[in-house]
């Protein structure tokens, strides 16, 4: 794949990451796209147009990874309340934590619509186009078929 690569050594992962903006039920508000190497912490801004066209969320509920205090203001400035979801630092094993399950539901979800689980799209904004696409087809389907 052409373009912006990057690699985060925390997570393994060599290419690009996908960030998104959830409500509580997990529909797609915001989508975007970035290279590997970039920060969670960092990622936010590529939210802001998301975040622009929902005014009414008043509460974000983040990773560990976006305790920085950038965030806090980045939150601050979009009128919304601040929270992590931390894991306890005497836990063993696998425990779900509150809410943080929300984001990776709906990339599994985005994975059933076939041609994401590989990068094809050389420039970032393309990338975030097709993730946008095929939310838009979920949401019709959804409507299309309310179960």
């Amino acid at each position: 794949v052409r373009g912006p690569r990057g690699y985060d050594a925390a997570k393994k992962l060599v290419g690009r990451k996908r960030v998104a903006l959830v409500d509580a039920e997990g529909h797609v508000l915001g989508l975007a796209v970035v290279p590997a190497n970039v920060q969670d912490r960092d990622t936010l801004t590529a939210l802001d147009n998301g975040k622009a066209a929902w005014p009414s969320l008043r509460l974000a509920i983040l990773d560990g990874a976006f305790t920085a205090e950038r965030c806090k203001d980045w939150c601050h400035l979009h009128g919304m309340r601040h929270r992590v979801v931390e894991k306890d630092p005497d836990q063993k094993g696998f425990v779900v934590l509150e809410r943080r399950w929300l984001v990776e539901r709906t990339f599994g979800w985005l994975s059933h619509w076939g041609g994401l689980l590989r990068e094809r799209a050389g420039r970032l904004d393309v990338a975030t186009g097709r993730l946008t696409c095929v939310a838009c087809l979920m949401a019709a389907n959804a409507l299309n078929n309310p179960a």
